[in-house]
């Protein structure tokens, strides 16, 4: 298999004190001389391609994913739409900090719906994320060497490992387990065990051998499959209006939190409401309590609430909100609580079992997408809702949205 290995920074590529990440040339050279014999060793059927040409937004090669910007999700599914034919498969080396956002973003735009849902266009090759919680190399007194006792190059190896499973998905290995990237979400910064999946397990597990669990989206059909030149322009067409449209875009997360909640118009979440959209957000991510409660600014009395009637001025305004969960296990269930109910009545997408970064990116990708594919607001409404590559939400792509 031929791999491409794209280095976007985080702490696997980082070097130095205090840690930064190393520029995609310095880590290509370093990888070659320290890493590939060890690698041809393990897995003499991949061939390694170190791509040294990706830049991000601020103009450099590399970065802390602290710093990522949405048009940075472009370039690097750019760069794989651009040399999809040249390669079996891609690995996106990635800080640990927005790989879930990331892992997100880039099904939305490696892949393109139809107006219903169902697929047009499909990933047909695996492109796996991985990242670490120390560095791959660290500086001896003669240079760069293995760092030892890091899960770098762990993770590293069993990426690619993984590549021999074909998954025609975005996947995350961290940690001998390989997720579907769209459902992860970091949950520790001191285990290796980095990240977690509360909605669907591993796809696979690596031990002694690997173990397949739960079931990956199935291969495309030839006439969808990004191999087909047709489905391959569609996405290329797709990805270059998000690209022009995303910074036009804003997508703003809010958490529910315990503050000063009057009906008067001065409650301090309706203020931070008006003053986001005021700014030129064009949607919101509520990061509601339990299963989509958020707090109205009138207790017992939600009509009255000046915060639901700053959401509710937010969305006749055009703005999409949707409502998501900030507790790990469960999902923004049917509104059962009063204290949630109100926010179906302003309109707000329940995002049913999404993590809250699958919101963001999916809400931000699709608002991108809209005039490209002459989706009104509603459209984008019911398509955030809905389950398109396994993401979450309503449906699914195992009832067929996925494969047309």
């Amino acid at each position: 298999m031929r791999i491409c290995v794209i280095n976007t920074g985080g702490t696997i590529s980082c070097v130095g004190q205090p840690l930064a990440p190393m520029p995609a040339g310095d880590f290509a050279r370093a990888a070659r001389d320290l890493l590939m014999p060890a690698q041809k060793a393990r897995l003499p059927a991949l061939k390694l391609h170190f791509a040294t040409g990706l830049r991000f937004a601020s103009g450099s090669s590399t970065l802390d994913s602290t710093d990522l910007q949405p048009a940075d999700w472009c370039r690097m599914a750019g760069h794989v739409l651009d040399h999809y034919a040249d390669f079996d498969g891609f690995l996106i080396l990635h800080g640990t900090d927005t790989l879930d956002f990331t892992g997100a973003a880039l099904p939305m735009l490696l892949n393109v719906a139809a107006t219903d849902g169902r697929a047009r266009a499909l990933l047909s090759k695996p492109v796996i994320l991985t990242a670490s919680q120390l560095p791959l190399f660290r500086e001896g007194p003669r240079g760069l060497v293995l760092n030892a006792g890091s899960d770098a190059f762990v993770n590293l190896a069993g990426a690619l490992a993984c590549m021999a499973l074909r998954l025609p998905e975005v996947t995350a290995f961290f940690d001998g387990q390989l997720f579907r990237a769209s459902r992860i979400l970091k949950t520790s910064t001191t285990s290796f065990g980095a990240f977690s999946s509360p909605h669907l397990p591993p796809l696979a597990r690596l031990g002694t051998g690997t173990t397949l669990h739960a079931p990956a989206l199935p291969p495309p059909p030839a006439h969808l499959s990004l191999a087909d030149p047709a489905a391959l322009a569609l996405a290329r067409g797709q990805l270059r209006a998000v690209a022009a449209a995303i910074d036009a875009h804003p997508v703003a997360q809010m958490d529910a939190f315990p503050a000063r909640a009057l009906p008067s118009g001065d409650a301090f979440l309706a203020q931070m409401i008006r003053a986001t959209v005021g700014i030129g957000a064009k949607g919101l991510v509520l990061q509601s309590y339990g299963e989509g409660n958020f707090p109205s600014g009138a207790p017992g009395d939600p009509a009255r609430g000046a915060i639901r009637q700053a959401l509710a001025e937010a969305e006749a305004a055009g703005v999409v909100i949707v409502a998501a969960s900030r507790v790990l296990q469960g999902s923004v269930g049917a509104f059962h609580y009063a204290a949630g109910a109100w926010l179906a009545e302003i309109g707000a997408v329940s995002a049913r079992d999404m993590t809250p970064m699958a919101a963001f990116a999916k809400t931000i990708v699709l608002l991108s997408a809209a005039a490209h594919h002459g989706w009104d607001r509603d459209r984008v409404k019911a398509l955030i809702g809905r389950d398109l590559w396994g993401e979450g939400g309503a449906g699914g792509a195992d009832s067929g949205d996925a494969t047309g």
